[in-house]
Formats: C-alpha cells, structure tokens, sequence
C-alpha cells in the first residue's frame, strides 16, 4: 500500500505527478488492498476502522472521478483540494 496509514491526502500527494494510466493502476491497486486489510480476522480494530472500507470507498471515489469526471460529494474542503489536485483532463481522448 502507498499510504500505510490510509490516508486519502497522503495517497493523492504520491501520485499526484503520476501520468494518467499509472494513476489508475495505483489507485486500483490499493482499493484492493485497503479491502483485502479489511476482510483479514487477525487484524486489530483500529487499524480494521481506519483502513476499511471507508478509504477504500474514496479511492474507488478517485477512480471514477478520473475516469468519467464524477465529482463526488465533498466530505470536507480539503477533500475538494485532494480531488482537485489530480487533473482527469489528462486522460488520453478516443476517436479520430
């Protein structure tokens, strides 16, 4: 996992001068991760609250808005200033 304390920001702030296609991978890898940490039964509660399903929900959040530019609903301000950060304008366009 990039960020090993599941911080969104510290997540965002790694890939951040990522190319398009490196961002996605990432991201997808530790959605995965972060979920697979939830499901394990030897891990404490703490760390089960913390890397839950919760942070991997905002990644996945992370994926669409790259993706198709979904803009989820701001938890906070600085949610809005981690999203904004990562520029899905970047993304390679289809067609001729």
């Amino acid at each position: 996992m990039i960020s090993k304390e599941c911080r969104f920001s510290d997540f965002v702030g790694a890939v951040r001068n990522k190319n398009y296609f490196e961002i996605l991978h990432l991201a997808d890898q530790e959605a995965t991760a972060a979920e697979r940490l939830f499901l394990r039964s030897r891990i404490d509660t703490i760390t089960r609250q913390r890397c839950g399903r919760d942070y991997a929900e905002r990644i996945k959040q992370l994926i669409d808005y790259m993706r198709y530019e979904v803009k989820p609903h701001a938890r906070s301000a600085r949610d809005a200033e981690v999203f904004a950060a990562v520029n899905p304008e970047r993304r390679p366009q289809r067609g001729v």
